[in-house]
C-alpha cells in the first residue's frame, strides 16, 4: 500500500498526545513511592480515594498509561495497530474508575473533570488513527 504524507496538523497533534500520555506514564512511575508523607499533604477526600483504590484500579492505571502510550509511539510511526493499543487503554480506564462510579459518594468536580480529559484525550487518540487510516497516512 502506498502512503501518503500526513499533513502538519497530523503530525503536531500526534507529539500533543504522545507528551500526555508519557506525562501519565511519569505519573504512573512515581505512584508507588509516593509516601505516607507525600499522601498525607492530599486533602482528606484525596487520601481517602487513595487508600481506598483497589489493585484492579491500579492494574487499570498500568493498561491505560502503558498502551496509551505505546499507541502514541505507534501512531507517530504510522502503524495502524495504535487503534488496538487506544482501545486497550481505554479498557484500562475503565478498570481504573469503575470502583469510582460505583459509589457515586466519591465522585467529585475535580475527579470527574480530570476522568473526562483523559477520557476525552483517548477518544481524540482513536479519531487520528482512524482518520490516518482512512487518509492512508498509516500501514
Amino acid at each position: 500500500m502506498i502512503l501518503s504524507r500526513p499533513l502538519g496538523w497530523f503530525w503536531l497533534l500526534a507529539i500533543v498526545l504522545l507528551a500526555w500520555n508519557v506525562i501519565g506514564l511519569v505519573a504512573l512511575l512515581f505512584d508507588p513511592v509516593l509516601g505516607l508523607g507525600d499522601v498525607s499533604k492530599l486533602a482528606p477526600e484525596q487520601q481517602a480515594l487513595y487508600a481506598a483504590r483497589p489493585a484492579i484500579a491500579f492494574y487499570g492505571i498500568v493498561l491505560a498509561t502503558v498502551a496509551g502510550t505505546a499507541g502514541a509511539i505507534a501512531l507517530l510511526l504510522r502503524r495502524n495497530f495504535a487503534l488496538w493499543l487506544f482501545i486497550a487503554s481505554a479498557i484500562g480506564l475503565v478498570l481504573q474508575n469503575a470502583w469510582l462510579f460505583a459509589d457515586p459518594s466519591r465522585l467529585d468536580a475535580s475527579v470527574l473533570g480530570f476522568q473526562a480529559l483523559v477520557a476525552g484525550s483517548i477518544v481524540l487518540e482513536i479519531w487520528l488513527t482512524l482518520t490516518a487510516r482512512k487518509r492512508r497516512w498509516s500501514r
